[in-house]
């Protein structure tokens, strides 16, 4: 279902209808949030955009509400880091690109990094363990369980780009 991007967490955070939201929820095999951290920018950024959302405890009720409609219509809920880099460091890498595109806010960088099972565990400790662990755990490996072995998100070998004429240039100058 996505990240804060995605049409059901826009409908949430937009006000649509609860009617609206089960709908646009039904079409999702399982059903996404995310820590904190990932969508605290809409508590900083401006009230026109995000009106509704001024503390953590409002996204903590966006997660419980997507819990609860997945609940209601018998499907799984899956905690997922919304990962863009490897290590917590390398957000610095993200920032620098982010202020290359012109990004005003590309220093306060949101924790996109690959979290251990414990560190998503504790971010999902509102929840309490058993559906902490249920979320981060249980249903992440069901998911996972699914996928065809054999299916790589890269495939194995090199990938060198293939420009016409970059050889002979090479070789000219």
């Amino acid at each position: 279902s996505a990240c804060e991007q995605g049409e059901l967490y826009q409908a949430i955070i937009h006000g649509k209808t609860q009617e609206e939201i089960e709908k646009i929820a039904d079409f999702y095999d399982y059903l996404e949030i995310q820590p904190n951290g990932n969508n605290a920018f809409m508590i900083r950024s401006d009230k026109e955009l995000f009106e509704n959302i001024n503390s953590d405890q409002d996204l903590i009720n966006i997660n419980r509400r997507i819990i609860d409609i997945a609940d209601k219509q018998g499907k799984l809920v899956v905690a997922t880091g919304d990962v863009h880099f490897l290590n917590k460091e390398d957000a610095i890498f993200r920032a620098i690109l982010q202020a290359g595109q012109g990004f005003d806010d590309a220093d306060n960088q949101p924790p996109l990094y690959l979290k251990t099972t414990k560190e998503m565990l504790e971010e999902f400790s509102y929840l309490g363990e058993e559906t902490a662990k249920e979320v981060v755990i249980t249903n992440t490996n069901y998911i996972a369980d699914m996928i065809e072995p054999g299916i790589l998100p890269i495939p194995d070998g090199t990938f060198n780009p293939v420009i016409p004429g970059a050889e002979e240039d090479l070789t000219k100058h």
